[in-house]
Order: C-alpha cells, then sequence, then structure tokens
C-alpha cells in the first residue's frame, strides 16, 4: 500500500513539474500584427470650409465645408511590435508599439489622418487548452495624431495645405485570441478601443481589429 501511495505521488510530481516547465514554456509571445482601424470619434476637419470653384461641389457657393473624417471611417492599423508574459498565474504584462492611417480624397481635396502609440499596461491570460489562450488587456501610453489637409485649385492657382500634430495620453483595452498553431509559433487575434486624449472638443477614438503570427517563449 505504501509503495502504491510512493508511486502515484511520484507520478503527481512529475506531472506538476512537467506541467509547470510546460507553462512556462508558453509564458511570453511576441509578435507583428496587421489589420483595419474603425473611427469612432466625432467628425474632424483641419480646416472649416475651401474655396468653391466651378469645377467641384455646388458651384454658387463661394465656400463649402471641408473635407472631414466622420465616424465610421476605416483605415490601416499595423503593430510592429504585439507583445505579451504571463508573469504570475495568469497576470502579466503586454506591450504595444503601433501605428495607423485613414486616408479620404474627394473632388480636389486629400485628408490624412495618421497615429501611432507606444503602450504598456497589465494583461490576464485564460488558458482554455495547449493551443488556445484568452488575453484580456489594458494598456496606457503616450500617442500621437497627426492630420494633414491639402487643396489643389489647379493650375496657376496652386495648393495649399495644413498640418497638426498632437502628442498626449491614451489608454485602449481589448482582448486577444492566441491559437498556439506550432510550438513556437501562435497566431494573434486583437479587438481593442483605443481612447486619445485630444484636448480638444473632437473625440477620436478608434476600433483596432488585427490579426498576426507571434513567436513564442
Amino acid at each position: 500500500m505504501k509503495k502504491n501511495l510512493l508511486l502515484l505521488f511520484l507520478i503527481l510530481l512529475t506531472n506538476q513539474l512537467f506541467s509547470q516547465e510546460t507553462i512556462k514554456f508558453k509564458k511570453g509571445y511576441v509578435g507583428i500584427s496587421l489589420g483595419t482601424s474603425v473611427y469612432m470619434g466625432s467628425e474632424y476637419r483641419v480646416v472649416e470650409t475651401v474655396l468653391n470653384t466651378p469645377r467641384y461641389g455646388n458651384s454658387t457657393a463661394h465656400y463649402r465645408p471641408a473635407l472631414s473624417i466622420k465616424s465610421g471611417t476605416f483605415g490601416l492599423n499595423l503593430n510592429l511590435v504585439d507583445a505579451g508574459y504571463d508573469i504570475w498565474k495568469g497576470i502579466g504584462l503586454n506591450l504595444r508599439w503601433q501605428g495607423g492611417a485613414y486616408v479620404i480624397s474627394k473632388y480636389n481635396e486629400n485628408l490624412l489622418i495618421n497615429y501611432g502609440s507606444i503602450m504598456i499596461g497589465p494583461m490576464y491570460s485564460i488558458y482554455l487548452n495547449e493551443e488556445l489562450t484568452i488575453d484580456l488587456k489594458s494598456r496606457f501610453g503616450r500617442s500621437y495624431f497627426g492630420s494633414s489637409h491639402e487643396v489643389d485649385y489647379g493650375s496657376g492657382n496652386g495648393k495649399f495645405k495644413t498640418e497638426f500634430n498632437y502628442y498626449n495620453p491614451s489608454v485602449d483595452a481589448g482582448i486577444s485570441l492566441r491559437y498556439n498553431f506550432a510550438k513556437k509559433w501562435t497566431m494573434i487575434n486583437n479587438l481593442e478601443y483605443q481612447y486619445f486624449y485630444s484636448g480638444m472638443r473632437e473625440s477620436l477614438d478608434r476600433i483596432n481589429v488585427s490579426t498576426g503570427i507571434g513567436f513564442r517563449f
């Protein structure tokens, strides 16, 4: 009886040590991801109005509202560094270095909205099985928001360009689903809502959706 209990104890101890080593191996990942960004803020214009011409829009008015970005506009989102690490029992940290842009063109106007940020924050990982992991994330950091508006009045009339840049705090929260398709590789799927403090009357929030690949360590 004692021998059987000792054997059972050794089996359980070996299994526990093996499990710890396995979890230790899977604690971290670093990768890159790409996807779409959906602008969720208020309507934003770099300039309020532009001079109207017979070639564009309503020719009876001297001025028309300038091109703007509105809620629901789609853009590009790129995460150059998409990383996380489980420090203790699913509780860890995650890091993100990202950028993106929205490009809108109409008539003789071009509007470019771009952003970038470096953010870090807590992460809680839920291990569904050896292949699937859910990460609940929140991040804080400093972000860049840039806007550029250009209007071309044609030959002889010239181009007019106006730019604004902002550097302010930002915060986001979201969820990731990781699929470990190989011993050292994982597929990363992200969904996040990001708030950018603009210091203006306009809100410049966005939803980012991305998919990528990461190296597990």
